[in-house]
């Protein structure tokens, strides 16, 4: 109970016991009121609903600007407890689509309109609604943290909108396109790159960044654990495969381990001319000197002169081998578990999910190629 002590003319002392949370001894929290009475109880109910609360003499709340809060906020609670590749793409999110936004503005100024305001611009300006709600969930997760540090009393973010996301149409070769391309990159130096690619169904990062310990070209199998990727400061690196799905063993028929084989016996070739000149990094699919094949020029210089060759229209890039592969495997009647996993995804229902609308159109053309075999054309 508080005690209000008159101190002289509208003048009031106010007392109030205090238990303090750290050796439990009591303590007093004492006050001069200049005012009436009433002043004087009106504070000493605060301070009574203060000390309740547990908020009563706490430190007083920081207000940093955004900018602040993110770089504290990466170190302590992202930069151990993720990959250095993930870790690197938050960095890029941020400065890219972030800071350049709300950086200056301190917590306290993070409204739910701020904010919203700032997904609209990003949506305006072209961003994709995939980049938006990427940009979003770092900001929740940043001032959820921040809500615990008692910095902010509530996440704005919560109570915002993003754009819908929108699944982008997959691109896959029907079947007579992907025998047109096997033979077109046949004639192609790195051939056995797209052999192996459509073969597998592996991510690119997967199997350029695969080394000759993870294949067994006797049981025709590899094992996919590690990916590749390229910082943004330049160089390489080598990292384990995020998912427990991602770490996994795909089979492969003879014809691409009798390839595989052949591959292998001309790169030892170049490595013992090149000696010194030659990077040994045990890579299965290299340069000339065997450091490791980049997206770009894997594109530029080899699958969109192997695309031209074969007559395929569509786009040119190596993730259209990969869809190309879970459909294709599909069609052939291959068990749907066993085609999930060799794709690395989460669950069969996810595969389905992911390629169901490409499904329909596709049966009909291998129906067709089907009974053209059979019956001929006519």
């Amino acid at each position: 109970m508080a005690e209000i002590i008159p101190r002289g003319t509208d003048k009031w002392l106010v007392r109030i016991s205090v238990l303090r949370n750290d050796n439990g001894k009591r303590k007093r929290h004492s006050k001069l009121i200049n005012g009436k009475k009433k002043d004087a109880l009106k504070y000493a109910r605060e301070i009574e609903t203060k000390r309740d609360l547990g908020t009563l003499d706490t430190p007083k709340i920081q207000d940093p600007t955004l900018d602040d809060y993110l770089n504290d906020w990466l170190i302590a609670f992202k930069k151990r407890t993720v990959r250095e590749r993930t870790y690197a793409g938050y960095e890029y999110v941020l400065k890219q689509y972030v800071r350049p936004y709300l950086g200056k503005d301190k917590l306290s100024e993070l409204t739910v309109l701020r904010i919203q305001s700032v997904y609209n611009e990003l949506s305006e300006a072209g961003l994709s609604p995939r980049t938006v709600s990427f940009a979003h969930s770092l900001i929740q997760d940043a001032l959820n943290q921040a809500v615990l540090g008692r910095l902010i009393e509530f996440n704005p973010t919560l109570s915002t909108r993003r754009p819908p996301r929108k699944k982008k149409p997959i691109d896959v070769f029907s079947p007579a396109e992907a025998e047109r391309f096997m033979k077109a990159a046949k004639t192609d130096q790195l051939g056995i790159v797209f052999w192996f690619a459509l073969a597998i169904g592996a991510r690119p990062e997967e199997y350029l960044g695969l080394q000759w310990p993870e294949l067994d070209l006797h049981k025709r199998e590899v094992t996919i654990h590690q990916s590749i990727w390229w910082p943004k400061g330049g160089g390489w690196k080598i990292e384990e495969v995020k998912t427990q799905s991602s770490l996994r063993t795909i089979n492969f028929n003879t014809t691409v381990a009798r390839a595989l084989k052949a591959h292998k016996t001309s790169q030892d070739e170049i490595r013992l001319r090149l000696g010194n000149k030659y990077q040994n990094n045990n890579f299965v699919f290299t340069t000339k000197i065997g450091t490791p094949l980049s997206f770009r020029d894997l594109v530029l210089r080899h699958l969109k002169p192997i695309m031209e060759r074969a007559k395929i229209d569509g786009p040119i890039n190596l993730y259209r081998l990969r869809h190309s592969f879970v459909t294709l495997s599909i069609l052939s009647g291959a068990d749907l578990k066993s085609v999930s996993r060799a794709a690395g995804h989460s669950s069969v229902a996810f595969t389905m999910d992911t390629y169901q609308h490409v499904l329909p159109s596709m049966r009909k053309d291998a129906a067709e190629k089907v009974g053209a075999l059979l019956f001929g054309r006519r």
